[in-house]
């Protein structure tokens, strides 16, 4: 068996000092935290702080929960309804972006305030729009008499998540399109210009063309994006705190409610464990989609 040289030796040692300090934030900072929270998903924390070993207790009471049924069912909307509605209207933008015209680059910048906006400024507007006694939406609403009397989007159980989600659709939405623009970009033009040769209108160029060859662009956007939608906290926190009645929280509110406002540590660590068990799945075939390429041959 070949051993290695003296210099390669030396090598490998240098190359694993200069890993070293990436593995010691990783074992600090992502994996340490893991396992304290498995750890704790185990135990019930009283109000004097101890900790008392109560087993798979904490599972047991979350899928007896009562809230539990519509929490994972708000979790699924926010997430797969939110992520298709988010790349459908970022195909819609692209596809209109991908056109040369008069004001492109404006159009662009403008297309690019909603992401680019801080998510608290972004709330704090879309608060003062849905206001029932003073808000554009319900004004413009009740002016084009869809709406007879003022109604309250955020303080209605029946329409508070939708409405948070119309203001995550809208902020992410560019970010999407910025996406699939670029690529689009990377489409060949020869592409383009064999099918207009042979006929193909424009109809036909994007179905047998621009939606194929972008489809695995989109897939693994679509898992990046669903990722970020299933931890995202800050945008429904600030719109309605996961009210009325918890209508329009997801698991990251119930963890954070859990946690912080009821002090059930312990409870709130099981519904980690089983939001960090469905993003593992996500991880994964994000992780797999990224390897697949698309080639032009």
């Amino acid at each position: 068996m070949n051993g290695f040289s003296k210099k390669e030796k030396h090598d490998r040692a240098v190359n694993l000092l200069y890993v070293l300090p990436m593995l010691a934030i990783f074992l600090l900072f992502i994996l340490y935290p893991i396992t304290q929270v498995f750890y704790m998903s185990f135990f019930e924390r009283k109000v004097n702080g101890s900790m008392i070993f109560v087993g798979l207790q904490n599972f047991a009471d979350l899928f007896a929960n009562p809230d539990t049924p519509r929490m994972f069912k708000n979790t699924f909307l926010w997430v797969f309804v939110g992520v298709a509605f988010k790349l459908l209207l970022g195909l819609f933008m692209a596809l209109i972006l991908y056109k040369k015209f008069l004001g492109k680059k404006m159009m662009t910048a403008i297309m690019l305030i909603p992401y680019a906006m801080p998510a608290a400024v972004s709330c704090m507007i879309w608060r003062l729009m849905y206001n029932p006694m003073f808000g554009h939406i319900t004004q413009f609403l009740m002016d084009t008499h869809i709406l007879g009397l003022p109604m309250d989007f955020l303080g209605n159980s029946k329409t508070s998540l939708i409405a948070v989600m119309i203001v995550n659709i809208w902020a992410v939405a560019p970010f999407c399109a910025l996406n699939i623009l670029s690529t689009m970009y990377s489409i060949p033009s020869y592409i383009y210009e064999a099918a207009r040769i042979d006929g193909a209108n424009g109809r036909q160029q994007f179905f047998s063309i621009t939606l194929p060859l972008i489809t695995s662009s989109v897939r693994t956007l679509g898992l990046l994006i669903g990722i970020w939608a299933f931890n995202t906290f800050d945008v429904i926190y600030m719109m309605t705190q996961g009210g009325p009645a918890n209508s329009s929280s997801i698991m990251v509110n119930f963890i954070y409610q859990n946690a912080f406002q009821f002090n059930n540590r312990g409870y709130s660590a099981a519904i980690s464990v089983v939001s960090f068990l469905i993003l593992s799945v996500f991880a994964v075939l994000y992780v797999n989609s990224k390897g697949e390429d698309t080639r032009y041959e």
